[in-house]
């Protein structure tokens, strides 16, 4: 009973991916954007596998301990699917993402560029938006984060690609990334480069350019991302973004040490 067991439990994880060492080293390259998006995807799938997990061990101790219940193999109990939220709250102040999506379309449409496929999450403390946008030379993702903060800061302590700007914030600029490490980077040939401006009470802007209309799965369209580090910065720079409340939950000293890391699904 007990190899039956163990061998049902490894089949219900062998296809789990693990949190490599591989991935936060890539986090630093890809920055803030879309961090509480992809935790929620990420705390919702984990808790998801764990519960499947749990479904199967359940049927296999039912179906083992019980020969009267062997008809129905491989039926699990019943298990409640865990109620991942985005946040909906519009408190006095609280950002709206159709209000960064009309922002981000407003600038984008400034540089003459063609919109496409819009694209909107979040809501309350942070909001993220997207525009598939078309110079005539390949269509290209582009999308925008805005946050109340509780994220640690990119250029505490400083590093290269850090400006510090004349009202205090902060210009993260980093070098253009790939998106994989594995041989779907050959395959898709998608790179990006991102800019984080980090306001000294904390919220931040962060804007990320493609050279593919999707930050996985399709293959590029140009060599290099659409828009230039000058041309995202400038839009991080804009006075038109509505931005959320200052968070007041500050970034522990662990997440401060790991301040741009964010963990991307593959």
């Amino acid at each position: 009973m007990n190899t039956q067991l163990t061998d049902l439990m490894n089949r219900a994880t062998e296809n789990l991916e693990p949190v490599t060492a591989d991935l936060l080293e890539r986090s630093v390259a890809q920055g803030l954007r879309q961090r509480r998006r992809r935790t929620a995807l990420l705390t919702a799938s984990g808790a998801g596998a764990v519960l499947a997990t749990a479904g199967l061990i359940g049927g296999g101790i039912q179906l083992l301990g019980s020969p009267a219940d062997a008809g129905v193999a491989g039926t699990a109990a019943p298990l409640t699917k865990p109620s991942v939220k985005s946040s909906t709250k519009t408190a006095p102040g609280s950002v709206i993402p159709k209000e960064t999506l009309a922002t981000l379309r407003s600038l984008l449409a400034a540089r003459g560029l063609k919109l496409s496929k819009p694209e909107t999450w979040g809501g309350g403390d942070f909001a993220g938006a997207a525009y598939v946008v078309d110079d005539g030379k390949g269509a290209a993702r582009v999308d925008v984060m805005v946050s109340g903060g509780g994220e640690g800061n990119p250029c505490v302590p400083v590093r290269s690609g850090c400006t510090t700007l004349s009202d205090g914030s902060v210009l993260y600029t980093p070098p253009v990334s790939p998106e994989y490490t594995d041989g779907r980077q050959a395959q898709y040939g998608i790179v990006s480069r991102y800019v984080t401006l980090f306001r000294t009470d904390g919220r931040n802007i962060n804007l990320t350019s493609y050279n593919a209309p999707a930050e996985k799965g399709q293959p590029h369209t140009r060599k290099n991302p659409i828009l230039s580090a000058a041309a995202l910065s400038d839009l991080a720079k804009s006075k038109s973004w509505k931005l959320p409340p200052v968070n007041t939950i500050k970034p522990s000293a662990k997440s401060s040490a790991k301040s741009s890391l964010k963990v991307k699904t593959k």
